[in-house]
């Protein structure tokens, strides 16, 4: 099996012994040679490419393994260990206006490009992989869409399967005068599957339910078969007027969902539940502020993996990392601040959540800062990947 950690060591080996021509040549890397400890990252870009690296946390460096030509491919999701070839698949979005597309890609030794389709709505920024459901989801900013792309049996991206647009605004008159959905996120309950996807534009959270068959409208559905997704317009969650709810996150343990509102900096905290008839009911428990400098580019928002602290990003003014506790009563509070380098879009914990990598669009690099497991505080760990021209906008670590 070609597993990312094993791209790893064929990597670091091809530097340490003759170069390309070797590179190119080799089939199984030796794993008794010594190799740096890791895990295999990928970065997303505002530019030319997707990146490949190997990030080594003892000695606090990045490892070049490769780039894949692509046009602006802004946000990255990974897909699954392909049977038919043992590579992991890995999509990226590239979001270009009215020639915006969504790729795919083989984790192999040269991150080949296996598929490509120009369906999707306009500025796509988020990618979402629904491996039960083997599609491939798209939040379309700039056409106020979400679309589903079927995935071949060898991974690459098919054919657009539904499109869902939406209609709607909100007072800020030069950042809401349509929709414009940004995330998209899983609600699992009592045997239903919902899908959620925020509306900046229109300050709310749009709910659809995933089913066997069609339950009421549903828009330009071509799914044969297929789960199918049910918009369900009652089950809306309002996040308040001039808010702009840009990025989700589910805590199931406690059942809340944290929301993160753009515009007004704010997170916004739900408890939710299910009724009788299976639908989700979502009850606003708090409100807190989370930028405040109130400059209206608040970014991302994760649940720390110990389930213990929660993060969110800020932009435009003091940009940095908001940080959170999270109680066992499920009580929130901010606990502090983190100034980060320009611009912090995107960001992601190492597996054992020791370390966070954060990508600075601005300063065209990714740094990593150490978590203290007991309080959720960062510090800035001195290192730093600068990439050259692309300006970097997503970071995922392959699990």
């Amino acid at each position: 099996m070609k597993k990312p950690v094993m791209l790893a060591a064929v990597a670091v080996l091809t530097a340490l012994a003759v170069g390309l021509a070797v590179w190119f040549g080799m089939k199984r890397p030796d794993r008794s040679a010594a190799v740096p400890e890791g895990q295999v990252v990928y970065v997303g870009t505002y530019g030319s490419g997707l990146y490949r690296y190997i990030f080594a946390p003892s000695g606090g460096t990045f490892t070049f393994l490769g780039k894949a030509d692509a046009v602006n491919p802004s946000y990255l999701a990974l897909g699954e260990e392909n049977s038919n070839d043992g590579f992991y698949d890995i999509y990226a979005v590239s979001e270009n206006g009215a020639a915006s597309g969504i790729y795919s890609f083989a984790d192999d030794i040269m991150l080949s490009r296996t598929g490509h389709s120009t369906g999707t709505g306009q500025d796509p920024c988020f990618l979402l992989f629904d491996g039960a459901g083997q599609t491939l989801m798209t939040a379309d900013y700039g056409s106020g869409s979400l679309s589903v792309f079927q995935v071949e049996a060898n991974g690459s991206v098919g054919d657009l399967l539904q499109r869902m647009e939406f209609q709607g605004c909100g007072p800020v008159a030069s950042r809401q005068g349509s929709s414009h959905i940004h995330q998209l996120k899983f609600l699992e309950g009592d045997g239903s599957r919902y899908l959620l996807a925020t509306d900046l534009g229109a300050d709310r959270i749009r709910v659809m339910k995933v089913s066997g068959h069609m339950e009421g409208p549903v828009q330009d559905c071509r799914y044969g078969g297929r789960d199918v997704l049910t918009y369900l317009p009652e089950t809306d969650i309002l996040c308040g007027a001039g808010s702009g709810p840009r990025h989700i996150e589910v805590d199931t343990l406690r059942h809340r969902l944290y929301c993160l509102t753009e515009l007004s900096g704010e997170l916004l905290i739900f408890s939710y539940s299910f009724g009788g008839d299976g639908l989700p009911f979502f009850e606003l428990s708090g409100r807190l502020l989370a930028d405040e400098t109130r400059s209206g580019g608040s970014a991302d928002i994760h649940l720390h993996p110990s389930g213990k602290f929660l993060y969110t990003s800020h932009r435009l003014k003091k940009d940095g990392i908001s940080i959170f506790s999270i109680g066992e009563d499920g009580s929130v509070v901010k606990t502090g601040y983190c100034r980060t380098g320009k611009h912090p879009r995107n960001f992601t914990f190492t597996p054992d959540g020791t370390a966070m990598l954060v990508a600075c669009r601005d300063d065209c690099s990714v740094e990593v800062y150490d978590i203290d497991t007991d309080s959720g505080a960062l510090a800035y760990s001195g290192t730093r990947l600068r990439l050259s021209g692309d300006m970097p906008s997503c970071v995922v670590i392959a699990k």
